[in-house]
């Protein structure tokens, strides 16, 4: 699973209420203050929730597409961790010279954003099209930046859905595999965010959902 450590890059002028006093350790539900020992717990609690939500049968277009879904999966993977799981964030936060939606703008710019998804599905035609797709929409998401923390696996987790409806309503056979990125494909999503909010550039983004987008396995006669 590809792990991208915002605490690292998201930049606060002022201590952040999430985190402990004089701190960048988010509060958390273990009270956990030393961050390697949180990064480890986090990692682990995480990746297991996230196994749980791909046993779960696909929900109504209905409920895919609405803000309250994708708010709902951050929920149910943070939701043994931290406080805030399932909620939008209240403070500003920037990664470099690159700030994020304000919190007041985050609910009305998502509700935009997933009418538009739903819309954009019914102009696919190919392969190349599902990968701008998940290319602009990854970086759309990763501007608003919804949640103070575990943003990136929401979104990939959301796109991963996405692709399964894909599938089912446009007779493609694809799934977003994460299991096995490289240093290569960690960089192209990396500096493919940062160039996707700085100019819209979505070249690096686009080889990376291309290494991710893949067939589905057959076995003895049976999809993996």
């Amino acid at each position: 699973m590809v792990e991208v450590n915002s605490r690292v890059n998201e930049a606060l002028s002022y201590q952040s209420k999430y985190c402990y006093p004089e701190s960048s350790v988010l509060i958390n539900k273990y009270d956990i203050q030393d961050q390697r020992t949180l990064d480890k717990i986090e990692r682990n609690v995480t990746a297991l929730m996230l196994v749980k939500l791909q046993t779960k049968p696909l929900p109504s277009p209905k409920e895919l597409f609405s803000v309250n879904y994708f708010i709902d999966l951050h929920r149910q993977v943070f939701e043994h961790l931290y406080p805030f799981a399932g909620k939008i964030r209240s403070e500003n936060i920037t990664k470099g010279n690159t700030p994020f939606c304000r919190p007041e703008f985050i609910y009305k710019y998502l509700n935009m954003l997933f009418d538009k998804i739903f819309d954009d599905i019914k102009k696919i035609k190919s392969k190349e099209d599902i990968i701008v797709f998940l290319s602009y929409y990854y970086s759309e998401l990763n501007v608003v930046r919804p949640f103070r923390e575990g943003n990136g696996r929401i979104m990939r987790e959301y796109l991963r859905q996405v692709v399964l409806f894909i599938n089912k309503n446009l007779g493609f056979d694809y799934e977003l595999d994460f299991s096995n990125v490289t240093e290569e494909d960690k960089n192209n999503l990396m500096n493919g965010s940062i160039m996707s909010a700085m100019n819209g550039n979505l070249e690096l983004l686009n080889k990376f959902f291309n290494n991710m987008l893949k067939e589905k396995e057959v076995i003895k006669g049976h999809q993996k």
